[in-house]
This record gives structure tokens, sequence and C-alpha cells, in this order.
């Protein structure tokens, strides 16, 4: 493992808040230089008469046409909760 695997190793776990020992940065370091080889191994496929694809299945999305409407009654919507401040409806908090 060279110095700049290292350190780059080191900024990427710093990054993720993880605290690895030598050994986990040195399996690491070998996995990106896998991952690494094998996108060059990537990169060199001849893909000049291969047609670009976004969904392999074959999907089309079936969109409605966007036509404006009379909006919903907000205190008709906000009559099925049991609590609501002002025009939105109350839950209770997840999150400290």
């Amino acid at each position: 493992m060279t110095n700049s695997n290292n350190d780059y190793i080191k900024y990427i776990s710093s990054l993720a808040k993880l605290s690895l020992d030598n050994d986990e940065m040195q399996s690491l370091a070998k996995d990106m230089e896998n991952i690494i080889g094998l996108m060059d191994t990537i990169k060199d496929i001849d893909t000049d008469n291969i047609d670009a694809t976004e969904h392999i299945s074959h999907m089309t999305n079936n969109m409605r046409e966007d036509i404006p409407g009379t909006p919903s009654d907000c205190n008709k919507i906000l009559s099925n909760s049991k609590h609501r401040i002002d025009n939105c409806f109350a839950i209770p908090k997840m999150i400290d």
C-alpha cells in the first residue's frame, strides 16, 4: 500500500466516520485497487456500436397530462387528523 493510497483510505474513512485499524486499511486499499483495475478493464471495452439504454427491460413511463384542477378543501382534509397546527398535520416529534 502506497502512502497516497493510505492517505486516501484515511480521508474516505474519516468522511464515513469509520475508525479502521491497519489490517482493515490494507484490505480496503486492496479492494479499491481491484475496483479501479476493473474500471480500467471496462474503460477499454469498445462500445461504439452499442446503443445507449436507460432501462434494460424496455419500460416506458405512462404520464398523464398535467391539467390544473380545483384544490381540495384544506379544512376537510385536516378534519381527519386528531392534531393540527395552523393548516398542517401535527405529528409526534421523531428526532431529538
